[in-house]
C-alpha cells in the first residue's frame, strides 16, 4: 500500500506557548511549518490542520479531577495550593500558560488525527506529539496530556491487540511505561539517558520489565553520557530485529524526541541529525510504515532541522543539502540564546544534514547489549 504522506500542524501554536524561560517556550511545529514552506517542501494537501482533543478523549488516559484541574486553572489563570500539589499543575516544571491546556489539546488531537488518517491511508507524522511524562492524574516533565498514551488507547479501542510503542527521546517515557505496565497488549521499548544521571531519575532502568500480564513486554534501554551515532545504531538495530520477531506488532507508534542531538542542551547524548534520521529509516525499513509523534527538543534550531530530514524521508524528497537564503533566514530569526556561545553552530544555518559521529563503541554499551539480548 502507497500511503501518502501528511503532517499535522498549526501554526496556532504560536498562540500556545510555556511561561517566559521555559524550556518549551520555543516554536517548535511553527518553525518546522515555516523551514517547510521556505526550502518548497510542504504542499497545501500534504498538510492536515490539528484539531483540539475532547473530553472523552482525554479520559482515555486521563482522570475526571485531573481534566477538570486543568481546566479550571486555565479559566482562572490560578492555581491554589491544594491543585498544585495534588496535580503538579502551576510549578516552574509545569506552570500556568496557554501550553498547559489548549496547546495540550491541540497536540492530543492531532495524535488522534495521526492515528486515524493512518487507517484511511495516510503516513502520518504529528511534531506536536509525544508528550510522554505526564501521569493520569499529574502533570509531569513539562507534560500535561499524554497523548501517546492516548493514541496507544484509541488503538486499543480499535481492536489491536499487539502494539509496540518506540521512544527515542532521550528522556524515559515514565508515563507511558507505567499506564501500560501490566499490559500485554503494549510493548514499550524506550531508549533514552541513564536514570542514574537524567530525569525522570525514577524510572527507566534496565530492570523495569512489566508485571503481571505485561511481564516482559516492558524494554528500557538506558545508556550512558555521550552516545554517538554508531553507538546508538549498534544498540538500535542489535534489539528492534528481536523485539520484531518476538513480539510481531500489528501496528507501531514511534515518538522523535530531537533532544537526542548533540545540540541540545537538555540532554547528554552526541546524536548527529544523520544518525537520528538513520535511526528512523531503520525502524521504517524493519517494521513498515508506522504513525509518528514529536517528542522532546530544546533546541528549536536543531529541532527544525532534524524534523525537517523526517518530513523529507517520509514524502519520498530528495534532501538538499544547502540551505536556501530565505530557509536561512527563517531560522536566523528564531528568538533562541544559545546556552553554550563557545561552540560554532553556524553550520546549521547553512546545511541540513550533519556530519556523521561515528565515534567507537565502548564496552559498556556491548555489555549493554549482550545484557539486553539476554533477556528477550
Amino acid at each position: 500500500m502507497q500511503r501518502k504522506p501528511l503532517l499535522i500542524g498549526s501554526l496556532r501554536y504560536k498562540d500556545y506557548r510555556y511561561s517566559s524561560n521555559h524550556p518549551l517556550r520555543i516554536p517548535r511545529v511553527s518553525l518546522l511549518l515555516e523551514l517547510l514552506w521556505a526550502l518548497g517542501l510542504l504542499e497545501g494537501k500534504e498538510l492536515l490542520e490539528s484539531r483540539f482533543a475532547s473530553w472523552e478523549e482525554l479520559l482515555l488516559f486521563h482522570t475526571e479531577d485531573y481534566i477538570k484541574a486543568l481546566e479550571d486553572v486555565d479559566r482562572c489563570k490560578c492555581v491554589n495550593r491544594h491543585v498544585r500539589e495534588t496535580f503538579n499543575i502551576g510549578t516552574y516544571e509545569n506552570p500556568i500558560s496557554p501550553a498547559m491546556w489548549k496547546g495540550s489539546l491541540l497536540a492530543t488531537g492531532s495524535s488522534l488525527q495521526a492515528v486515524d488518517m493512518f487507517f484511511e491511508g495516510y503516513l502520518t507524522f504529528n511534531p506536536a506529539g509525544g508528550m510522554h511524562h505526564a501521569y493520569p492524574s499529574k502533570a509531569n516533565g513539562f507534560c500535561f496530556i499524554n497523548d501517546p498514551g492516548i493514541a496507544l488507547k484509541h488503538l486499543l479501542n480499535k481492536g489491536f491487540k499487539r502494539i509496540l510503542y518506540i521512544d527515542l527521546d532521550a528522556h524515559h517515557c515514565d508515563g507511558v511505561q507505567d499506564f501500560f505496565y501490566e499490559d500485554d497488549r503494549v510493548f514499550v521499548i524506550s531508549l533514552h539517558q541513564s536514570p542514574d544521571y537524567a530525569f525522570p531519575f525514577k524510572r527507566g532502568f534496565f530492570e523495569e520489565r512489566g508485571s503481571g500480564k505485561g511481564k516482559g513486554y516492558n524494554l528500557n534501554i538506558p545508556l550512558p553520557k555521550g552516545v554517538n551515532d554508531r553507538e546508538y545504531l549498534y544498540v538500535l538495530e542489535g534489539v528492534l530485529p528481536a523485539v520484531k520477531d518476538i513480539y510481531n506488532p500489528e501496528v507501531y507508534v514511534l515518538q522523535l524526541g530531537t533532544d537526542v542531538l548533540r545540540e541540545d542542551y537538555l540532554s547528554k547524548f552526541e546524536l548527529s541529525n544523520w544518525g537520528f534520521l538513520r535511526s528512523f529509516e531503520f525502524i521504517r525499513d524493519l517494521l513498515g510504515d508506522g504513525i509518528y509523534l514529536g517528542g522532546g527538543g530544546y533546541h528549536p534550531v536543531a529541532l527544525a532541522r532534524a524534523w525537517t530530514l523526517i518530513w523529507c524521508s517520509l514524502s519520498g524528497r530528495d534532501i538538499t543539502q544547502r540551505l536556501n537564503p530565505e530557509a536561512q533566514r527563517v531560522l536566523m530569526n528564531v528568538d533562541f540564546e544559545e546556552f553554550e556561545d563557545e561552540l560554532d553552530r553556524s553550520y546549521m544555518y547553512q546545511t541540513l544534514v550533519d556530519q556523521p559521529n561515528y565515534g567507537e563503541i565502548r564496552p559498556e554499551i556491548r555489555e549493554l547489549l549482550k545484557k539486553i539480548r539476554a533477556e528477550l
